[in-house]
Formats: C-alpha cells, structure tokens, sequence
C-alpha cells in the first residue's frame, strides 16, 4: 500500500472508468529513463520498496502502481474485472496520465510479468526495454487450467509447482490465508525455499500447512519491520483482491482477440533481460527461458542462486543489474 510504506511519495489517479489507482512516482534526472515497476500476487508496490529508494539515487525515475485488488488500489469484489483484457487499457491509461513522455523501461515479477506482457504485445510504443524477474514473458491466449500446470510440473522438474493455485481460486481461499496471515507470512518468505515444495506447490499440502500450528523459519533477507509491513499492506486489503488475479485466468480465460492474435505479434523487439532465480520452486525456470529464447531477439539471461523474491533476497545485485539497463538505454 503506497500510502502506508510511503506517505510522501504516495498519489493516487481516478481513470477514466472511474477505477482509482493507488501509485508511487518518482521522476528521473535529466534525460534518464522511468522504470514501471509491476508487483506480482500476493504482493504490493512495496515489494520493491528498495527499488523503489535505489533508482531514484541513480537518476532514475520510478512509477509502482498498486496493481488492481491491492494496497491503495480499488479492490473489485468479482473477478471479471480482473481479467487481462480490463487491466491493461487501465494500466496504460495509469502510465500515459503520469509520465509527460510515456516510454518507460517495464519490470515485471511473477503476475506482474504476465501484466507487462499483455502490456507490451498490446502497446509496444510504450517499451524501451523490458525486465522479467523468477517468472518470464507470460501472454495468456489459452484458458489456464491448474491441473495441467501441477501435471506438466511433476513432469518436467518431478515435483508440483501450483497446488496452491487451487486454494487460491476456491471460495474459501481468501478467509482462510486471512485467517493463518502470520502462517502464511513465514512460508512466503520461508528460509528454506525448498519448504514451498511440500506446503506450497503440492496439491492439497498448502491446506494442510494453514490448518496445522506449523510456522517455519523466515529468511533472514527480510526484517521483522519489512514483514510486519507486507503483513499489515495485505491485512488492510485483505486477500480477495490478489486471489480474483487467479480466478480471472482460470474461470475467465483470455480474451478472443488475444486467442486470435498472430504469433509473430507476441516477439519481442526490445532489449530484454530475464532474471532467473534458480531456488524458486513456484515456477519453472529453465521453460522460462526456453520461451523467452524463441520470443525475444535480443535477450540476456542472469541467474541467481534466489528464491523467488529476487527483489528481496538479491537487492544489491538487481539494483545492478537494473542500473546496467537503464544506463545501456542512455549509451
């Protein structure tokens, strides 16, 4: 929630649907460019809160929107207006209004990368370059069926990635991570990523995490401030919001004219680095790659020895390598 983490910094922007926006915008100095930095789900714009400090030091500008269902953000309680297809025109309309020239390097981590994809395919003015981070370019054209994902999952790496995208889609999911928040809290940002395995990406084994007593270990990349923050952000908005994200994809799908769109509209033209983080065992890293390698023409791939929040854990060295595109950008 931007006006929580950063009071001073916080704005906010009523669109022309009438849908208002929650955001951070820092503007660049002299001729440096913006970064549009997207949050994934369950997050906020504060999970780049140390970008959100660096880059500015740099020069750089930065715009961090709460998404749709987060922190200032209005929180629809239907899903249908979370589809891909509703956000996007919402997000470009955010970005055109803030920035009086609105090209921008675009940064996007776990659904906050399928948002800067949608968003990219569809208005490709807008992008000098683009960042991925733990999740790759992810352009929904056909209807996203969880099963298959934990099927293909266990196929690929041996082990299920998305067991709890099903908790996440049920009626009952929200109350029941609001209900165990501090539960949830340690296994999102669990010491041992490897936990995610058993209490996270295993069917089923998400449900028997919550309704145990069990708590494991938190990171030590993480403060008990910031963890306190991320807590506090997602308590005041509750987790409807972020959890219709996933209900969007799966009971909605995509929409027809992303369906139909030609192949050769989904390349990507721009410089684009994808940052992997090799620890993370929510997404599929080396089929990321694999994607991005037959999409984009001129790609750089980093991997960390991270977890999935690379942000996080690997701040100095993202900071770095964020600081490497937007100075290429300026030759």
């Amino acid at each position: 929630m931007a006006s929580i983490a950063f009071p001073k910094l916080a704005k906010k922007a009523t669109l022309s649907d009438g849908t208002i926006y929650g955001y951070i915008y820092v503007p660049p100095v002299s001729n440096k460019p913006t970064f549009l930095l997207l949050h994934g789900a369950p997050s906020s714009s504060y999970i780049w809160h140390h970008q959100i400090e660096l880059l500015p030091k740099a020069g750089f500008g930065v715009l961090v929107p709460d998404l749709l269902g987060y922190g200032d953000t209005d929180k629809p309680e239907s899903y249908v207006p979370y589809q891909m297809k509703c956000l996007v025109p919402q997000v470009y309309e955010l970005v055109t209004k803030v920035l009086d020239s609105p090209q921008v390097i675009g940064v996007g981590h776990d659904f906050g990368a399928g948002m800067l994809s949608h968003l990219y395919v569809h208005h490709k003015e807008l992008f000098s370059q683009l960042v991925f981070i733990a999740t790759g370019f992810m352009f929904l054209d056909s209807p996203f069926d969880p099963d298959f994902v934990i099927q293909l999952s266990k196929e690929l790496v041996g082990y299920s990635t998305s067991g709890y995208v099903k908790v996440f889609i049920s009626p009952e999911g929200a109350s029941l991570v609001e209900k165990n928040d501090r539960r949830v809290d340690s296994l999102f940002y669990a010491k041992d990523p490897k936990v995610w395995i058993e209490h996270f990406g295993e069917p089923g084994g998400f449900v028997k995490f919550l309704e145990s007593d069990t708590e494991v270990p938190v990171a030590d990349w993480i403060s008990p401030v910031e963890l306190e923050m991320h807590n506090r952000i997602l308590k005041a908005g509750g987790y409807t919001g972020p959890f219709n994200w996933y209900k969007a994809a799966v009971f909605c799908g995509p929409a027809k004219e992303d369906q139909e769109l030609p192949a050769e509209e989904k390349k990507i033209s721009v410089p684009t680095l994808f940052i992997a983080t090799l620890n993370d065992y929510a997404v599929i890293t080396d089929m990321h790659i694999q994607n991005l390698q037959g999409l984009a023409k001129d790609l750089r791939v980093e991997k960390l020895n991270v977890g999935h929040w690379a942000m996080l854990e690997a701040r100095d060295r993202v900071e770095e390598l964020l600081e490497e595109v937007g100075n290429a950008q300026m030759g």
